[in-house]
């Protein structure tokens, strides 16, 4: 369907106060760029990636939790390694190429060829080192010799996925969503059968081998879709003098790899901390099972966050205010919506999982999970502007503070499993968000009125009474929904009361 047809369909059922401001609003060229952005990443992202959510639903069900939990051990594994072979070369390449596509194409193709070689040559050496010392690592950190070969399978995705990396950040600073989404929704549709057929057959070393499939599989369409839309904006790919450009690598993909990197590691930790219990892989799988909820949203933020990062570096010239509250105001509403009705109804998680993940510590790791996702959302639009300003050193520091943070209460909850790591990571995140909120107003990447305002301040505490109210209170399901529905409507009219006084 086309955009404007879209819009005014979606307009033609709004008040009219509320028309006038959408398609005032849209009628900028920031506007219809990022909407345009985010209807090509909803057609290829949300397609894709539900697609895949229910595929490892499936999987779930194939595998059991014994199964489910180990495969989560591998993904952690080889997301972690990954993000170290990337060298946080994707975001890099997303904010000097979205920089200087149009005023140094010399630049922006030296900043391609050097991003694309050097993540080749980490990705090899990274998944070398796993097939080399995949069985100690299987015996030691992951306490079961039966993934060794899981593990080698797993460093051949860790080597693609560093190149999907580069060429995602790529794409987006080029402003090709709809190449992106061509991408992720032929990867998605390929891998559903793939995965389902190799789990049914090969039990977790049939997942694993499809996850490696599909890395391969998006790396190939990624590497002709990149040089496609570097040829449409007259940049050169295999511009030469690339060494000029490795600066870049300790000013700014230093400390984003260090940064984004830090999570995944004390991610792995914590999981390794839970496997050391006698039904250890077990509880894993029950945690993994309320994290693939959390999925959703976390698709659906990085589907805005691929639409509206490369105007967030480009707004950095003339600050548009409603620009600015779209980027931090709509990641906080999607977590926000799709985590309640989960957090008050967590029986729907039996209802995906099946009988074997079923029972309170599914229930409750899903509420304190839920809790966790609408924390991360509400800081996907103060990250976005960290990664614009430069502000990576300060990045690495606030994730520095977490992952103690996170260590530290997996130590002392990891007797209660799944539930002790769903704590964890809820308890990690509240209280780092809250140590670091002064700086995120003092150095303005976000307003005041985003953490301190009555009305903000009102939706946390509905929230967080949300969620003690479903760890702490056996309700019956119909009161539940009704409360659930009286929440809902505060936190909207709060919106409101919001968005009317900074629009005033």
């Amino acid at each position: 369907m086309n955009r404007s047809i879209l819009i005014s369909r979606v307009a033609g059922i709004l008040p009219q106060k509320a028309t006038g401001f959408i398609r005032g609003n849209l009628n900028s060229d920031l506007a219809r760029k990022v909407s345009s952005g985010i209807i090509w990443s909803f057609i290829g992202t949300i397609g894709s990636r539900l697609l895949i959510f229910l595929t490892y639903v499936a999987i779930a069900r194939i595998l059991k939790k014994q199964g489910f939990g180990e495969l989560g051990m591998i993904r952690s594994t080889v997301d972690m390694f990954s993000t170290f072979a990337g060298l946080g070369l994707g975001v890099t390449a997303t904010k000097f190429v979205s920089e200087f596509s149009m005023k140094d194409k010399i630049k922006a193709g030296r900043i391609i060829r050097m991003s694309y070689l050097i993540s080749w040559v980490t990705g090899i050496v990274v998944a070398g080192l796993i097939f080399i010392y995949a069985e100690p690592l299987a015996a030691v950190s992951l306490k079961s010799r039966e993934l060794i070969r899981d593990l080698q399978f797993g460093g051949l995705a860790i080597l693609f996925y560093s190149v999907n990396g580069v060429q995602n950040g790529i794409l987006l600073g080029l402003e090709k969503f709809k190449s992106i989404s061509r991408i992720n929704l032929i990867g998605g549709l390929v891998n559903i059968p793939v995965a389902i057929s190799l789990s049914l057959f090969f039990g977790v070393a049939g997942a694993v081998i499809a996850l490696a499939s599909n890395a391969v599989v998006i790396c190939v369409i990624g590497f002709v879709e990149v040089r496609k839309a570097a040829g449409a904006y007259g940049i050169n790919v295999n511009e030469r003098g690339f060494t000029k450009e490795l600066n870049v690598l300790f000013s700014y993909s230093l400390p984003a790899v260090l940064s984004g990197g830090l999570v995944l590691p004390v991610n792995w930790f914590c999981n390794a901390f839970l496997v050391e219990l006698p039904n250890g892989y077990q509880q894993l799988g029950i945690y993994n099972a309320a994290l693939n909820i959390m999925l959703v949203v976390t698709v659906i933020n990085g589907m805005i966050g691929q639409a509206f990062l490369p105007y967030v570096v480009k707004n950095l010239e003339n600050t548009n205010k409603k620009f600015e509250m779209a980027n931090n105001y709509l990641p906080w509403i999607v977590g926000i919506f799709i985590s309640l009705p989960f957090m008050y109804v967590p029986e729907l998680g039996n209802l995906l999982f099946g009988r074997d993940y079923a029972g309170d510590m599914l229930k409750s790791s899903i509420v304190l999970v839920m809790f966790t996702t609408v924390i991360v959302a509400h800081r996907q639009g103060i990250a976005r502007n960290f990664t614009a300003r430069g502000y990576m050193w300060w990045s690495l520091i606030t994730n520095v503070v977490w992952g103690v943070m996170a260590l530290v209460s997996m130590y002392f909850l990891k007797p209660y499993g799944a539930i002790g790591r769903s704590g964890a990571y809820a308890i990690a995140y509240f209280l780092n968000t809250l140590v670091f909120i002064p700086f995120y107003t003092s150095r303005k990447l976000c307003e005041k009125d985003f953490v301190w305002s009555f009305e903000s301040i009102s939706i946390w505490l509905l929230i967080l009474f949300s969620a003690g109210l479903m760890i702490f209170m056996e309700i019956a399901i119909a009161l539940r929904i009704f409360i659930l529905l009286l929440v809902l409507g505060a936190i909207v009219f709060l919106l409101i009361r919001t968005f009317k006084r900074l629009t005033a």
